[in-house]
Order: C-alpha cells, then sequence, then structure tokens
C-alpha cells in the first residue's frame, strides 16, 4: 500500500525543487496554486508538467548538476560581487525581488544569472550586466553614475533633512538612490548629490522647486511638492474617523502598503484634515469616500477600490 498522501502546493513565493529530493518533493503532488516562482532541474520539467498548475507566474529551468544560489527580497550587491571571482563556473544565480547594483557590472562570473524582479544599475553595465542576465522577469533600470562615485542607498520610506541632502561628508559626484518615498523635511540650500535616483515618490517642501530641478534622475519616480506636513505609514492599516479628527491642521498623507478607511471616516472630515494622499499599494474604503481619495491622491501608484469590490 502507498505511502504517498496526495496534496497540493499553495501560496508559496519561490519553490525552489534543485536540491537533493527534490523528485520526491514532487511525489503526490496534484495541484499547485498561487507561487511566483519555481526553480525546478531541466530533468524534472516533464514530471512538473504533468501537475495542473493555477496562478504560477514563472517556471525557471536549471541545468543539470549546476549550483543553484539563491537570494530573495530587497538586495543590494556592487557590480564585482556579480563576477563571482572565488567561486565555480557552474554556479546559478537568482534573484528573487529587487536587485540594487552599487558600482558598474564589467562582467557577470556565474554559469547563469536569473533574475525575477526589478534590477538598478548604475551607466556602465549594459555591456556586462546584457550580456550576463540570461533570464528575467521584471525590468532594468540604468541610473547616471559618474567614475568615482559612490551609490547611498536607502529603502523603504525615509526621512531625510536639509543638511543631509548637503552630503557634507561625501562627494559631489555621489548618487543619492531611494526604493520607496523619500521625504525632504525642510527647503534644502543645496544637493550635495550628483543625482537623486528615486523608486517611489519625492516629497518636498513647497519652495525646494529650483534647489531640485535637474538633480532627481534616473528610475521613474514622482516628485510632489508638499505645503501641509507629511505623516508616513508603512505596511497595513486602518484608519478611523477619530484619527482625522483629533489632527490639529491638514497633513499630506504618504502610505506604502494597504490600507483601508473605516466606515465612520466621513467624507468631510477627510477632506478638511487631509490636504494630499501620495500612496504606493491599495487604499480600501466605503464607496462613499471613494471620490474623495481620488481627489486628494496627488501622486499614486496602485488602486483605489470601494471596500464592497475590494478581493484580497
Amino acid at each position: 500500500m502507498s505511502s504517498i498522501v496526495p496534496h497540493e502546493i499553495r501560496h508559496v513565493a519561490m519553490l525552489d525543487l534543485t536540491g537533493a529530493g527534490a523528485a520526491e518533493m514532487l511525489e503526490g503532488v496534484t495541484r499547485i496554486v498561487n507561487v511566483a516562482t519555481i526553480l525546478i532541474p531541466e530533468s524534472l520539467l516533464p514530471r512538473l508538467s504533468s501537475i495542473p498548475m493555477e496562478n504560477v507566474a514563472t517556471v525557471v529551468p536549471v541545468p543539470q548538476g549546476s549550483r543553484v544560489r539563491v537570494l530573495s527580497g530587497q538586495m543590494v550587491l556592487s557590480g564585482e560581487a556579480l563576477e563571482n571571482a572565488d567561486g565555480k563556473q557552474d554556479e546559478v544565480l537568482v534573484v528573487a525581488g529587487q536587485l540594487v547594483v552599487t558600482s558598474p557590472v564589467k562582467r557577470v562570473g556565474y554559469h547563469q544569472l536569473i533574475a525575477m524582479g526589478q534590477v538598478l544599475a548604475p551607466t556602465g553595465s549594459e555591456t556586462g550586466l546584457g550580456a550576463g542576465l540570461t533570464r528575467m522577469s521584471g525590468q532594468v533600470h540604468y541610473y547616471p553614475y559618474r567614475e568615482g562615485g559612490s551609490v547611498r542607498v536607502l529603502t523603504g520610506p525615509t526621512r531625510m533633512s536639509a543638511a543631509e541632502l548637503a552630503n557634507p561628508t561625501g562627494e559631489p559626484t555621489d548618487v543619492l538612490l531611494s526604493v520607496g518615498p523619500l521625504i525632504i523635511q525642510d527647503i534644502p540650500e543645496r544637493v550635495g548629490f550628483d543625482r537623486i535616483v528615486t523608486v517611489g515618490q519625492v516629497l518636498a517642501p513647497v519652495g525646494s522647486e529650483a534647489v531640485l530641478a535637474g538633480r532627481i534622475a534616473g528610475a521613474p519616480g514622482e516628485v510632489f511638492y508638499y505645503s501641509a506636513p507629511p505623516r508616513v505609514f508603512d505596511g497595513k492599516e486602518t484608519f478611523y474617523g477619530a484619527f482625522f479628527e483629533l489632527l490639529d491642521e491638514p497633513i499630506t498623507l504618504v502610505l506604502d502598503g494597504k490600507f483601508s478607511f473605516d466606515e465612520d471616516v466621513s467624507p468631510q472630515v477627510l477632506k478638511e484634515k487631509v490636504a494630499a494622499i501620495v500612496f504606493d499599494g491599495k487604499l480600501i474604503a466605503p464607496r462613499r469616500l471613494v471620490p474623495v481619495l481620488q481627489l486628494l491622491a496627488v501622486a499614486r501608484d496602485g488602486k483605489i477600490l470601494a471596500d464592497d469590490a475590494a478581493v484580497d
């Protein structure tokens, strides 16, 4: 009598079948559902193709016998790290998530470089990275870079003062790369970076326009000049009417993630206490609030949904 129990594989960001015992892992699997990426040796592709799959974004075949190194999440690497100088020629590097490269890529020393997400690399990497990327799902952005400069990487929502933006301990060739909303807290007198590269929005106080003109470049982003002080929320949260009623003055609401507005929030209070909304992600609210949110959302990358139409 067989001891194999039929089962499904569900809700996995990455299913790595490249290790020992991968064939056994597929025994009894009746369906694979909601998986972003499957890594599998080429020899097991026929077995995998016989299993019904639903909402599987990418299947990545890996040459038999290759050593696979998997990096997941948000990764920051130098261009030299991708040369893999001390590694083996049969190594495969898989990056599942966002890859930020901080110096030019001269060559890729891996047998295969597989990127499942966005790649940000400095100019001067086009030839080396273009030749070394064997498979990709996402976009490559090349940001302005000057030889000898260093790249300062900021992740997530970040507040920066005018003094920090002057880069007093750095060099004029440095690059500021912000992955996520960048909030400049006061009007800067000068920018001490050669370029500010953003993935997401830049928020700066009204009066900063002339100083920042021509300094923000590279990957797609938006610049919003605020008059009401920003309040930043990151992750997942529900806003209730009492929160807005407790505010002494209007705010700029900066949201990164998934946020809900409770039934007790009135359109009048929202318009009175929120000067503008900048968000990346998803906003869910009672249907009567949706037009107000659409009006206030001056910079957005995501969806505004009525709570009776939202699907998780």
